[in-house]
């Protein structure tokens, strides 16, 4: 019983008056003394004392509250003797709203601790709040507690694992004023009901239950689908670094990796969070890292597609695009570092969803087109991540996250990326499958190639072998004939006779040296398309072995003659050049200017006389430039009975390219210039005007080779 009491009682003993009078005196200060114990005095309405009489104790009716128009982190050094006024008087019930103008809410209460010791309690804002921090006076100074909120990392939070909590000590017989600070973060309060104080044992109560039915269930499900999207990661880098650096299993390892770190961020690790910003959640960095995967995904299909062979702009546009997204997304999260504001993105946040939403319907429509081979599963996996990412985008923009099942999550943005989750891990599932049935179809086609061009090797090898047989056997009869011919020669005609000999022999020798020529270049071209086919370009090899067929017909052709037209020696000298280009990937450009006086007349040359210099100038010199700005330049005119054909190439020179030859002991000693200038020397003996010479000049960047051959329309 209260001291007061026991006076009362002990003073209405102790005075001898009318019993009615004691009564009347006896009630009155039951009364009095009942109404002390039953509520708050008028000195002391706004006092909380402890300990509380329940849990989920509402600060409505005992808190005050003011309102800031400035924004600032740093409380006003002025706070405490501010005037605030009774929170139950500025809102009639405990549903609270603010103006647009409000930039900060400070809410005050006190609390009484009437216990003999220190006690823990915690505050809890019910609904949740954006962020809140703690602080207590001394005086009027204002000291640091805690802080929490949903736009706090976790690292920042005084209870990290609770996002609307923060926990602070009561001493023992003492009566302390309480601030929070309330900002306002981004357009509005998080900030619906007042906040309540609990006891700390059933704070941690109820963060134990909490754990064990939403925290942990969640945690296992990203853990699993991380393991998943990491494993998905190693299996495309593994692919990409044993397959020859093919770059659709480097996109497919890099959105696995996205995928992967997406998990862990949308549930807050605090690795992937920064000490120096607060605000840095999972939630932005989720953004940013989702404009990755989208990245990643949408080059894995246009790499697979193979689209920028037939559809190189638009290739170019859809990749500016992908990549523009991604820098919105890295700006959104730099804005929100520096700002905590979302203005201008939260307006045009739906209508980047809404392009990123017909980009995949674009990619969709088109592998629609060409469901054969493994672009089948590729289609199956961009339907997928069209139809959830569609879902996504209508869940979020018509507000329908009631409509998902209970048991993908409790929040909206968890429920909505588990989702997703599922989606994602299907959409890999899908590429995995269409990745190896390409791999395997691949194989198929190698085979196929290989066998064929194994036949072709095999048909070229016979014709040449036939080709040389018949040459050897030409000359074998031709030499038999000038043995006959010398014996039968009489002493009149011994003059006529050797001179007739010397031309004939000179023909013999032209044809085996033509017999040595062709030899060596079947074996350069060769070694082109074999070098092309190890590559597994079907494509390219097989327009390398069509140029092939032709450029062989045509060498056979020519080489049965002494002189060709003009025209035909150039055809294949044209061929021949295109198939250097593609063996050295276009590394450099060839300009051609013919007299057109040379192709009407006919003239007649010695066959594969040009092709040996330009051999000489692309293998010493363009291709040791390394790089794709080497120039040749043929041109052929006619001037004083002489067709003159000039090869100039800016390589690296006569020079240079003697001392590679002289640094590289595995270099093999070149035929065609030797085996070209013993020609030239023969077919100066069968003619008797004008004869054919070169010329060899050093240039201050490459070289040149002018070549004069007689004019000639007869053979």
């Amino acid at each position: 019983m209260p001291s007061a009491e026991i006076a009362v009682i002990l003073i209405a003993m102790n005075i001898n008056l009318h019993r009615r009078f004691s009564f009347f005196v006896l009630s009155i200060a039951g009364l009095f003394l009942w109404s002390e114990v039953r509520c708050q005095t008028t000195d002391t309405a706004m006092v909380i004392n402890f300990p509380l009489p329940h849990e989920n104790f509402s600060l409505y009716d005992f808190a005050e509250v003011r309102f800031e128009t400035d924004k600032t982190e740093v409380p006003p050094a002025d706070l405490v003797n501010r005037k605030f006024q009774p929170l139950k008087k500025v809102f009639q019930k405990d549903s609270l709203y603010f103006v647009n103008s409000i930039e900060t809410v400070w809410f005050k209460f006190t609390i009484h601790n009437n216990s003999a010791s220190d006690t823990s309690v915690a505050l809890r804002f019910p609904i949740g709040v954006n962020k809140a921090i703690l602080y207590k006076s001394e005086g009027e100074k204002l000291i640091f507690i805690g802080k929490t909120g949903f736009t706090l990392a976790v690292i920042a939070r005084t209870i990290s694992y609770e996002d609307n909590r923060i926990d602070f000590v009561l001493n023992s017989h003492s009566q302390t004023n309480y601030f929070i600070q309330v900002p306002r973060i981004g357009f509005d309060f998080i900030l619906i009901k007042t906040p309540v104080l609990e006891s700390f044992a059933n704070a941690e109560m109820r963060a134990f239950n909490r754990e064990i039915k939403v925290n942990r269930p969640r945690f296992l499900w990203s853990h699993f689908f991380t393991g998943l999207f990491f494993m998905f990661f190693v299996f495309g880098l593994i692919k990409y670094l044993v397959l020859g650096k093919d770059r659709a299993y480097l996109y497919y390892a890099l959105l696995g990796l996205a995928n992967a770190l997406l998990s862990v961020v949308q549930d807050e690790y605090p690795p992937f969070e920064l000490p120096s910003f607060e605000n840095l959640r999972g939630v932005e960095l989720f953004n940013l890292v989702s404009g990755v995967a989208f990245l990643m995904q949408g080059l894995f299909i246009l790499e697979i597609l193979q689209l920028k062979i037939k559809y190189p702009r638009i290739t170019l546009a859809t990749k500016w695009f992908l990549f523009a997204q991604l820098l919105i997304n890295f700006i959104y999260t730099m804005v929100w570092i520096v700002s905590k504001h979302m203005s201008v993105f939260t307006a045009i946040y739906p209508i980047h969803q809404f392009l990123l939403l017909l980009v995949m319907f674009s990619w969709v429509w088109y592998l629609a087109t060409i469901r054969k081979g493994f672009y089948r599963f590729i289609f199956l996996g961009a339907v997928t991540i069209f139809t959830a990412f569609t879902l996504y985008f209508l869940v979020q923009f018509f507000n329908l996250f009631y409509l998902l099942p209970r048991w993908i999550d409790t929040d909206k943005r968890g429920s909505v990326n588990h989702f997703m989750q599922i989606a994602l891990v299907i959409d890999m599932c899908f590429y995995f499958t269409g990745l190896a049935y390409r791999e395997r179809q691949v194989e198929k086609d190698k085979i196929i190639f290989q066998e064929q061009l194994i036949k072709q090797l095999e048909a070229n090898k016979e014709l040449q072998e036939k080709f040389t047989a018949e040459l050897e056997q030409q000359v074998s009869e031709k030499t038999n004939e000038l043995i006959q011919q010398r014996q039968e020669l009489e002493t009149e005609k011994e003059a006529k006779l050797l001179a007739e000999f010397n031309r004939k022999f000179s023909e013999s020798e032209l044809k085996a040296l033509r017999s040595q020529m062709n030899p060596h270049f079947v074996f350069n071209i060769l070694n082109t398309i074999e070098s092309y086919a190890l590559e597994n370009n079907k494509e390219s090899a097989s327009i390398m072995i069509r140029k092939f067929s032709r450029l062989t017909r045509l060498v056979l052709e020519n080489s049965m003659n002494q002189l060709v037209p003009f025209e035909n020696d150039w055809r294949s000298l044209q061929l021949y050049i295109e198939l250097e280009q593609m063996r050295y990937a276009d590394e450099f450009m060839v300009t051609y200017k013919v007299q057109q006086q040379i192709m009407e007349q006919g003239y007649l040359i010695p066959p594969m006389i040009i092709q040996p210099f330009v051999e000489n100038a692309i293998l010493h010199g363009l291709r040791n430039k390394h790089g794709i700005d080497g120039k040749l330049n043929l041109s052929a005119t006619v001037s004083n009975g002489y067709i003159i054909v000039q090869v100039d190439d800016n390589g690296i020179g006569r020079t240079k390219a003697a001392l590679l030859k002289l640094n590289n002991p595995l270099h093999k000693k070149s035929l065609g210039i030797k085996v070209t200038q013993d020609r030239i020397a023969i077919f100066n003996n069968l003619t008797q005007n004008r004869k054919a010479k070169v010329e060899i000049q050093d240039l201050p960047e490459g070289t040149r080779v002018i070549i004069w051959l007689p004019a000639s329309t007869h053979t």
